[in-house]
C-alpha cells in the first residue's frame, strides 16, 4: 500500500474546473441572450469585448464566495448531503450577484430567464464535477489510496468501538498502526505497545504517523495530555481526542472574556437563536396547514370510520407525553390498540397483544401519527425533532443515561434523525435507547434547517415503503 497525502490539489482542480465552466455557459448564455434581442452573429472577441468586466467580477464573486461556503472543501468525513449543501448556497449566493451585475448594465447582461438557466445549468455541473471527486476519493481510499497513518493513545469506553468503526470504513482511509496503552507489555501482533513518550516519538517518525487519537479520561495519567500536545506540535502532526462517552461536552465550549480572565460556557445550540427558531416555526405551521388540507380532510375521516368499525371509540388516542423543556403535553395518534389501564404505562413490544389489526397496519406505515399534524400546529411539537416519550418512560431513562434531557432542548417531532436511522421499535436494551438518544442530541446540536428537509424526504421514503422496525 503506498503512502499519500490529502490530494492537495484537488482544492485548485475542483476551483479550475467551475472557472473553465463559468467561462464556457457565460458566453453560452450571452449567445442566447443576443439571439432573443435579434442579433444572430456576434463573435467570441466581440462578447469578451463588451461584458469581460461583468465576466471578471462574477469569477471574483464565485471564488470568495466559495471560500464561506467551504465549496471546495472534500474531508474525510464529509457526506454528500454536506456537498449539496454547500454547492446550494453557492449558487443561491452567487445567482444574487449575477441577478445583481446583469442589472447594473445598461442592456441587461442576462434576462431574468436566461439567469435562471444559466445558474441551474451551473449547479448541476458543479454539483456533479464534485460528486464525481467525492465518489472517486472513496473508492481510492477503500483501495488502499489516499491513506492517513494514525496511532491510537490510551482507552476508554469509547475507543475499541471507534476503532472498529475506522477498521470497517476503509473509505475513511486511515490506517491503524498501533495502540500505546498503560500497564500492558508489547504485542507487536496486535500493534499494542506499552506507553513510554521516547519510544513513541520514534515510533512516530519510524512508522510516518500523522494523526494522534488520544483517548480522555484514560488509565494514563493527566500529565500525559500536555506531553502528548507539546510532541505533536514539535513533530507537526495533528493530535485529536476521544471523549470517554458519546454525550462528551468537551467539544460545546465557548471562551469568553471578563476583562483579562478567561471562562468557559457552553455553546448555544443553533434552535437557540430567534431566526432559527422563526424559520422553523413558519415551516411547521405552512407544512402541518398543508398537510390537515389536503391529506388528513379525506384521509382523518376513512381511517376514523375504519377505527370505529373494528374496534368503536374513541378514534383518537390523546396520551400525556414529554415535550420542549420537560413540560407535558396530550399528544395525539390515531387509536392503534384495544383500551387497556397499562396503555399509559407499558411501552408496545414486538406482537403486542394489545394492537389491533388494523392499527398493526397504522403502525407499520405509520398513519397512526398523522393527527399529531395538530399537534405541530397547536405549537407544542414540531414536523422533526426528538420522538416525544411517556412520562414514565421520560422518568425512568433520565435518571439512566448521561445527557438524556438535552432531547427537551428542542420540541418533539413527528419525525427525527434517531426514526430515519432505524433506531425505533421495541427497545430491549439499554443500548437501543442510548442509540436513539445519541441521534436526538447530534440533532440538538447540529440542528439546520438542511437536515430536517433530509429527515422527512427520507421518512417519505419510508412511509411508502414500510418500514420493518415499525411495531
Amino acid at each position: 500500500m503506498r503512502y499519500t497525502r490529502y490530494l492537495k490539489n484537488s482544492y485548485f482542480l475542483q476551483l479550475l474546473f467551475d472557472i473553465v465552466f463559468i467561462i464556457i455557459l457565460f458566453f453560452h448564455f450571452l449567445k442566447i441572450q443576443y439571439y432573443h434581442l435579434g442579433i444572430y452573429v456576434v463573435s467570441l472577441r466581440e462578447l469578451l469585448d463588451a461584458h469581460y468586466k461583468a465576466l471578471i467580477l462574477l469569477l471574483m464573486s464565485w471564488y470568495f464566495i466559495s471560500l464561506k461556503t467551504h465549496l471546495y472543501e472534500i474531508k474525510r468525513n464529509t457526506g454528500i448531503g454536506i456537498i449539496l449543501k454547500n454547492n446550494i448556497f453557492q449558487i443561491i449566493l452567487f445567482g444574487v450577484i449575477t441577478f445583481f451585475v446583469s442589472g447594473l448594465k445598461k442592456d441587461d447582461l442576462f434576462s431574468n430567464k436566461v439567469t435562471i438557466y444559466f445558474l441551474i445549468s451551473l449547479f448541476l455541473i458543479t454539483f456533479f464535477i464534485r460528486a464525481v471527486l467525492f465518489l472517486f476519493l472513496k473508492i481510492y481510499r477503500t483501495l488502499g489510496g489516499n491513506y492517513i497513518r494514525v496511532i491510537f493513545i490510551d482507552e476508554n469506553n469509547n475507543t475499541p468501538s471507534f476503532i472498529k468503526f475506522l477498521s470497517k470504513r476503509k473509505d475513511y482511509g486511515y490506517v491503524n498502526c498501533g495502540s500505546f496503552l498503560a500497564n500492558i507489555e508489547d504485542d507487536i501482533e496486535k500493534n499494542k505497545y506499552k506507553f513510554d513518550l521516547e519510544k513513541l516519538k520514534s515510533f512516530i517518525l519510524e512508522e510516518e504517523i500523522l494523526i494522534i487519537f488520544f483517548s480522555l479520561n484514560g488509565k494514563l495519567s493527566h500529565s500525559v495530555h500536555d506531553q502528548l500536545v507539546v510532541l505533536a506540535q514539535k513533530l507537526h502532526i495533528e493530535i485529536r481526542f476521544i471523549p470517554s462517552t458519546l454525550y462528551n461536552s468537551f467539544y460545546s465550549l465557548d471562551l469568553e472574556y471578563y476583562d483579562t480572565y478567561p471562562i468557559l460556557l457552553f455553546k448555544k445550540f443553533p434552535l437557540d437563536d430567534f431566526w432559527n427558531q422563526f424559520i422553523k416555526r413558519l415551516f411547521d405551521i405552512l407544512f402541518s396547514l398543508f398537510v390537515i388540507i389536503f391529506i388528513l380532510s379525506w384521509l382523518y375521516p376513512l381511517i376514523a370510520i375504519a377505527i370505529f368499525l373494528e374496534s368503536g371509540k374513541p378514534v383518537i388516542y390523546a396520551q400525556k407525553r414529554v415535550g420542549l423543556g420537560g413540560n407535558i403535553f396530550y399528544c395525539y395518534k390515531f387509536r392503534t390498540m384495544k383500551n387497556s389501564k397499562d396503555n399509559d404505562i407499558k411501552a408496545t413490544v414486538k406482537d403486542d397483544s394489545r394492537v389491533t389489526q388494523l392499527g398493526r397496519i397504522l403502525r407499520k406505515s405509520s398513519l397512526d401519527e398523522m393527527p399529531q399534524f395538530f399537534n405541530v400546529l397547536k405549537g407544542n411539537m414540531s414536523v422533526v425533532g426528538p420522538r416525544p416519550h411517556m412520562v414514565v418512560q421520560d422518568n425512568y431513562y433520565n435518571d439512566l443515561l448521561l445527557r438524556y434531557s438535552r432531547r427537551h432542548h428542542v420540541k418533539p417531532g413527528i419525525t427525527g434523525l434517531a426514526q430515519v436511522k432505524g433506531f425505533r421499535g421495541e427497545i430491549n436494551s439499554r443500548e437501543d435507547m442510548q442509540k436513539r438518544i445519541i441521534a436526538d442530541i447530534y440533532y440538538v446540536r447540529k440542528w439546520t434547517f438542511y437536515l430536517d428537509m433530509i429527515i422527512i424526504l427520507r421518512t417519505v421514503f419510508k412511509t411508502i415503503g414500510g418500514d420493518k422496525k415499525a411495531i
